[in-house]
């Protein structure tokens, strides 16, 4: 097969779901299909490159090209909740001159290619869902620290205007309201917490949502085990935190429990240490003394943290899926988490982590608490993690990618053929 994907960011300036697109593409090149990325414009890398046999493509837009300040982080390029001409011009152009069988867009920049999809160059389309941006701007799908209650002009321009500013929320939000998703052909979602939000997306109503988790790469156990410990770790026991230093990843109830564990600690021992991987954000509360900070931390360091854990701490109010807990389970942390979202997906209380409320220090303590203090319940969560890990790797999600591409590209020809 002969995939496009579609989205805003990508290498050099990647996340978790730019690196889930990096690895099923990889992954399909090795399968033998061939695989373009199309995204955004970046002064940071070539408009036409190679990586990893992967195509990619940059091309420019009105967004970035006369208001280059849309988004916070000028390295990041960014797409609104509409068609930019430019983009929608450009993905027109690509697809004109390569021959693809199906489009998959994974993210706004999805809005630039429905206007082409009953054209003459359209093609059979895939949408996935990696995160809440269907149903809401700000993509957390989380208002003053709790799950929404659903979208409505009226509930989103305040909370969007804490994010973009008031003029960008009302473009954005009016954008995302009059949107009706037509020219979708497959859905699916990265976890049950994100498509169970889709059913408040504004979507045709005889299009059902498949829930196909992201993935990582395989081989991230084995990366933890051979990458040399960090020299940065503290030289005792550490609970270890991956992710943007900010409430909406639960960094202000960690740093409760953190202090509480520090002040009552009965031993033995040292009181563990706190590590925090991630950058800082205007919303990060004040750091308490002692803990370790580290930013653009390289991966295999990353998972070389993981693998030393004393426990890994994912306490966010509401994942997409959770990527984060799978790196730490593969690499054989033992795992606290919150119960939310996407992490439900991954973690099953007592068998493979220990699940806690979100924004609750009281819980999330005591469950810190076991997993320091009982070796034999430490032991059991690293086997069992492990193993649930490998079910969200690119061996074992890649065959269910192609098995939803090929009954899009089926499905679509039927329905050409008989019009």
């Amino acid at each position: 097969m002969r995939i496009l994907h579609l989205s805003n960011l990508y290498a050099p300036v990647i996340g978790g779901l730019e690196r889930s697109i990096a690895t099923s593409g990889e992954e399909m090149v090795r399968r033998g299909h061939d695989v373009t990325v199309l995204t955004l414009a970046t002064p940071a890398a070539p408009h036409d490159e190679d990586i990893n046999g992967v195509r990619v493509l940059r091309v420019r837009s009105v967004a970035n090209t006369l208001l280059p300040g849309l988004n916070r982080d000028a390295r990041k390029p960014f797409h609104p909740t509409l068609a930019d001409p430019l983009t929608t011009l450009a993905i027109a152009r690509v697809l004109r001159a390569n021959r693809f069988d199906l489009v998959h867009s994974h993210d706004w920049l999805m809005y630039s290619y429905l206007p082409l999809h009953s054209s003459p160059v359209g093609l059979p389309h895939v949408h996935t869902a990696h995160d809440f941006g269907l149903t809401c701007v700000r993509k957390t799908f989380s208002q003053n620290g709790r799950r929404c209650a659903g979208p409505s002009l009226t509930r989103c321009m305040p909370c969007a205007s804490s994010q973009y500013g008031r003029p960008r929320a009302a473009v954005l939000t009016a954008g995302l309201r009059a949107q009706r998703h037509r020219g979708i052909d497959s859905l699916t979602a990265i976890s049950s917490s994100v498509a169970s939000a889709l059913d408040l997306a504004r979507l045709p109503g005889d299009l059902p949502v498949r829930v196909l988790s992201s993935l990582v790469p395989d081989g991230l156990d084995e990366l933890a085990r051979v990458t040399p410990r960090p020299e940065w770790l503290p030289d005792r026991p550490y609970l270890l935190f991956v992710g943007q230093l900010g409430p909406h990843k639960g960094i202000d109830v960690l740093f409760t429990v953190f202090r509480r564990l520090s002040a009552g600690w009965a031993g033995p021992g040292e009181p563990p240490a706190l590590v925090c991987l991630g950058a800082q954000r205007d919303d990060t509360p004040p750091i308490p003394p002692g803990v370790v900070v580290r930013h653009d931390v390289p991966h295999p360091q990353v998972m070389a943290a993981w693998r030393g854990a004393a426990a890994g701490v994912v306490p966010s109010l509401l994942e997409g899926m959770g990527q984060v807990a799978v790196e730490a389970m593969l690499a054989g942390a033992p795992l606290v988490a919150s119960a939310s979202g996407g992490l439900l997906d991954v973690v099953q209380d007592e068998v493979n982590g220990l699940l806690v409320p979100p924004r609750d220090p009281d819980r999330l303590h005591s469950a810190l608490l076991r997993v320091l203090t009982d070796r034999d319940l430490a032991a059991r969560l690293r086997a069992a993690g492990h193993e649930r890990g490998l079910d969200f790797t690119a061996a074992r999600v890649v065959p269910q990618i192609e098995e939803v591409y090929r009954a899009c590209i089926s499905e679509q020809f039927s329905t050409r053929h008989r019009v």
